[in-house]
């Protein structure tokens, strides 16, 4: 049977419900099987499917000694993922797959099979790795494969493979599995021939992925699985990955090398109307995820925030920030993008939040333009280079990217120059004609800075940083963000900032920003937009008035 003509027959008919970025991504595959480009074979899919279901068994209760039989929605991943071939060459199209799905559907279990299947059909002398972000995950999954491999006499006979504390091993084909994570230290020498990567939602950079990646770059039919569920890390690998993966369903981008599969809810108010819904998250639900589970977690999610966070995150693979957030992460969430000429010849409110040591340094512009609802947001930031590498372990985020795409400037030293400030305010006039009319700052930490700006012909207006300045225009801030009026091009930075901040409040309900739950969350960009928003509120008709 062709089991990805199957699945999606049974989507068209109605008999299985998924969301529309899975839907549309097997539209597409069903167009390629026409496609002269591709060749399809159901044999390589084919045996490791016979593989699964003759030789590898459930591990955990209540399915502990059953064999394992795969699901129509995992034969089709699988199939799919080994049967596209390059007609020209006769190599396997896909080199990764990108596997989107809520926790509890037997995602572990899926991988270790595919990793046993991998070890025992390779011809020889290859390694398999089981990898993730923190070791404890990935020895999860390891331990996972090597109770699969003994929980059967054919797979654990010692002449086909043995376990130490390091790897699982086959004495006659000289094949490992072994386990790979951000922490290992060693990242290279591996020979990969298949590697498998779980829950990568709290991964910050690409460090396992490349390291896979790059141990594969004499294969001629390598493969990465990178299976997860949603989480609340922002800008990390994950999101990086899946902007891509819906770059790709778009159209925007063309990759015929990899394969998302993506089990997404269209909307959150979907899950709430009608419990039909919960599948298209939960592929197995009802087969080993049951609706009385998710009966449980939706009624205790509509009293409970951190219940609510969680189920929507884990169950239904809906981005959340972490618990305690000020927004929500559909409320800071925009992807809309913008050309800064597009601003040339403008007007602008700025926003500063200086540092010396150990936060960033936030430079904001706001802008407005006649017959336009929406504020244009142009955000910079500055951060000692002696400190970068303590800050990237420190924050887990991954400042040398942001460095790179020329998101952050940085200073020589250990402190910032506060004069690479100025020359940033200065280029966005010289090279875009942006001029703000005034600019905002804390004046802590910030008197011979001033005194620069002024003598350049700035307008600089102090805001104080408490709950007499900031709740206001943080309430402000806060709805335009949420009727999406506010285009900050995206900016991942500015983007973590926000999912940073915490709303502080007092006993008569006035807010102002803080740190969310660490002291390594930063929020200066939050800050400098919060005080440009307060100046924007002291010069709102002045403003108005000026601009083109």
């Amino acid at each position: 049977m062709n089991y990805l003509i199957e699945y999606h027959r049974q989507i068209e008919d109605g008999n299985i419900l998924v969301g529309e970025e899975l839907k549309k991504q097997l539209d597409l595959l069903i167009q390629d099987l026409k496609n002269p480009r591709y060749i399809f074979d159901k044999a390589p899919g084919n045996l490791r499917i016979d593989f699964i279901e003759t030789f590898c068994k459930h591990t955990k209760s209540p399915f502990n000694g059953q064999p394992f039989i795969l699901e129509l929605w995992e034969k089709a991943i699988i199939q799919t993922a080994y049967g596209f071939k390059i007609a020209e060459t006769g190599l396997r199209r896909f080199n990764e797959v990108i596997l989107l799905i809520a926790r509890k559907n037997g995602k572990t279990t899926f991988i270790a099979g595919i990793d046993l299947a991998e070890f025992f059909l390779s011809k020889g002398g290859v390694d398999i790795v089981c990898a993730s972000n923190t070791s404890e995950q990935a020895n999860i999954l390891f331990e996972e494969i090597n109770n699969m491999r003994e929980q059967s006499p054919a797979l654990s006979n010692e002449k086909r493979s043995k376990k130490n504390i390091f790897f699982i091993y086959s004495p006659k084909t000289k094949n490992k599995i072994k386990k790979l994570s951000a922490q290992s230290r060693n990242k290279d020498g591996y020979n990969i021939e298949v590697g498998c990567i779980d829950e990568v939602h709290e991964m910050t950079d690409s460090k396992v992925y490349d390291a896979i990646k790059q141990s594969q770059s004499t294969k001629k039919e390598p493969l990465i699985f990178i299976i997860t569920t949603e989480g609340t890390t922002v800008g990390g690998f994950l999101d990086n990955k899946l902007d891509y993966a819906r770059k790709m369903l778009k159209g925007e981008i063309t990759d015929e090398r990899v394969l998302p599969w993506l089990y997404t809810q269209d909307n959150t108010q979907e899950i709430y109307d009608d419990p039909k819904n919960w599948v298209k998250s939960n592929p197995s639900l009802g087969v080993v995820k049951l609706s009385s589970y998710l009966e449980d977690v939706m009624n205790k999610s509509k009293n409970d925030h951190s219940t609510r966070v969680t189920m929507l995150c884990k169950d239904f693979n809906i981005k959340q920030v972490d618990q305690g957030a000020w927004l929500s992460f559909d409320d800071l969430n925009n992807e809309a993008k913008y050309e800064v000429n597009t601003l040339k010849n403008s007007y602008a409110i700025g926003g500063v939040d200086l540092s010396s040591t150990t936060d960033l340094t936030a430079a904001i512009l706001v802008i407005q333009k006649k017959d336009d609802n929406k504020k244009y947001v142009l955000a910079h930031f500055f951060m000692p280079s002696d400190v970068v590498k303590k800050r990237m372990e420190e924050d887990n985020v991954p400042y040398d990217i942001w460095i790179k795409r020329g998101l952050i400037t940085l200073t020589d030293g250990s402190q910032n120059d506060f004069s690479l400030v100025t020359q940033w305010f200065m280029k966005m006039i010289q090279e875009h004609q942006i001029r703000p009319l005034w600019v905002g700052f804390d004046p802590w930490n910030s008197q011979y800075w001033i005194k620069e700006m002024e003598e350049l012909g700035f307008n600089m207006e102090k805001v104080r940083q408490g709950v007499y300045s900031l709740s206001e225009p943080m309430k402000q801030l806060e709805a335009d963000l949420k009727n999406k009026l506010i285009n900050y091009d995206n900016n991942p930075i500015l983007k973590w900032c926000l999912s940073n901040t915490q709303a502080k409040v007092d006993l008569n309900g006035n807010i102002q920003p803080s740190k969310l739950n660490s002291k390594y969350k930063r929020i200066d960009g939050t800050v400098a937009l919060i005080i440009a928003y307060a100046v924007l509120n002291r010069y709102k008709i002045d403003y108005e008035n000026m601009m083109s």
